[in-house]
């Protein structure tokens, strides 16, 4: 049996740094690998392995969520229709563009539009949805001091497949306030991701927050137990908040 490769060395923070800034510039909608490769000067297969390694995506999959968090953001802050929208942010066509959003933000662009409006009129309740016959786990929340006092937020807590926000979470809470909580698990996603927004916050800024405050869990969870999710804010190589629901656990 052939060693195992060694996985590599993570990016230099200096050049991360350099690639994200450039996947956040206007140059996004035309942006490739190639492109974000020869930026930092690494062949492109070389810079797509310790682009994984540092960040936990691939830089297609990174370059795809940046697409849609910006088209969320031209979703909430704005009217343009949904085509020209697709077009703004890189896709070739509306359809192919509706599929991925789908997939990773777990809505439709217009039913996105739809749930914005309907926070607008309402107001925040707690929200529990799994299965209590699962093995429960004991979840500790670790804030920020700029986020207290704990009353005044929301925190939406959710399982996921994977360890980076795309798509629904199988299932998780919202509550109001930073008590400490118990989850039961949620086999096959046994990532815990979290998000914290102010408790009056707009809907623009629930669904698309412009320095989210988040925690991911560093191992998955596949057994009852206890852990404490220490929330931050994101850094901008962080994988975007892509959940269409942080105030609604579906």
């Amino acid at each position: 049996m052939s060693p195992s490769r060694p996985s590599p060395a993570p990016l230099d923070p200096r050049l991360l740094r350099a690639v994200t800034d450039l996947i956040h510039s206007s140059a996004l909608p035309t942006l490739t690998v190639t492109d974000l490769a020869d930026h930092v000067g690494y062949s492109p297969h070389h810079f797509s392995r310790i682009f994984h390694a540092t960040v936990g995506l691939s830089p297609g999959q990174f370059l795809a969520g940046a697409r849609i968090d910006a088209a969320k953001r031209l979703l909430l802050g704005g009217t343009d229709a949904v085509i020209d929208i697709a077009t703004a942010v890189g896709f070739d066509s509306p359809s192919s563009f509706t599929r991925r959003f789908r997939t990773t933000v777990g809505t439709t662009p217009g039913a996105l539009r739809t749930l914005a409006d309907d926070l607008a009129e309402t107001t925040l309740t707690p929200v529990a949805v799994g299965d209590p016959r699962q093995p429960p786990v004991h979840v500790t929340l670790d804030l920020p001091a700029a986020l207290r006092p704990a009353a005044e937020v929301a925190v939406w807590i959710g399982w996921f497949p994977r360890p980076v926000p795309f798509g629904l979470p199988g299932s998780g809470r919202m509550i109001l306030g930073a008590s400490d909580l118990v989850l039961p698990l949620h086999p096959g996603h046994p990532w815990l991701l979290g998000l914290v927004v102010p408790r009056h916050a707009s809907p623009e800024e629930l669904l698309t927050p412009e320095v989210p405050v988040f925690a991911l869990h560093p191992l998955p969870m596949t057994g009852p137990g206890a852990l404490t999710l220490h929330f931050r804010l994101a850094a901008t190589h962080t994988p975007p908040m892509l959940s269409a629901l942080p105030a609604r656990v579906p």
